[in-house]
């Protein structure tokens, strides 16, 4: 059994199970994504971080990949509670036309779409009213995944790299390196990192998650690294 706040890497393939039938909806996996034409090519297809029990992923896989062994195969399927919830009916809603002609907006079924702060589906257009779902778009949906869980991550630099590529997905884990001194984490990243959207608010998200999960920091240093 692997412990609660384990941080661990996994590689997963997920399917919406509807009566007899599978649909594979995201991957890790890049031949898989090929396969089975859901490929995104802003997506980085490597392995994912989990942090056991902190809920960056669903609570039912959780409880699984705790009771399961590190460099092992599991298939399972996720009951839709223990998933992205059931669907809830009241986060169906009508909303008025104009306000979408406000945004220059013009719906059409199945569209995801912000409107009053809320993303939600589109359901349905009359000429004066939408029917918005505003229920996650796997409410409801039980879910079989099929992962390989790869590594245990162990001693505190291994899971700094690891949450700073998190962040930066795609980063190069052997271009980085990091340095504890006492209380103090100091970051040389790669020179990649600079041509990275949001790197500014990737760096401020690694700090909340190294204070959240790891103990006795007080501040990190993030320094851009050239090599000669």
């Amino acid at each position: 059994m692997i412990p609660k706040g384990s941080m661990i890497t996994i590689d997963y393939t997920a399917s919406i199970i509807d009566k007899e039938n599978e649909k594979v909806f995201d991957t890790t996996i890049l031949e898989v994504a090929t396969q089975e034409t859901i490929y995104k090519p802003d997506k980085i297809y490597e392995p994912m971080l989990v942090v056991l029990g902190k809920e960056w992923i669903p609570k039912g896989l959780d409880r699984v990949l705790m009771e399961a062994e590190i460099e092992t195969e599991i298939e399972t399927v996720i009951d839709c509670v223990d998933a992205y919830g059931p669907k809830d009916p009241s986060k169906i809603k009508l909303v008025a036309r104009r306000e979408f002609q406000k945004l220059n907006i013009n719906p059409s079924i199945g569209d995801r779409i912000t409107i009053a702060n809320q993303l939600g589906t589109v359901l349905s257009v009359s000429a004066t009213r939408v029917r918005m779902d505003y229920n996650h778009v796997l409410a409801g949906k039980n879910i079989k995944y099929k992962i390989k869980i790869h590594e245990l991550i162990e001693g505190d630099d291994k899971k700094i790299k690891a949450l700073i590529k998190r962040r930066l997905p795609g980063s190069l884990l052997h271009d980085m390196k990091v340095n504890i001194n006492g209380d103090t984490i100091d970051v040389f990243l790669p020179e990649q990192t600079r041509f990275y959207e949001f790197v500014q608010f990737a760096k401020a998200e690694v700090a909340k998650d190294i204070k959240e999960l790891l103990s006795g920091f007080t501040g990190i240093n993030f320094i851009d690294y050239f090599p000669l």
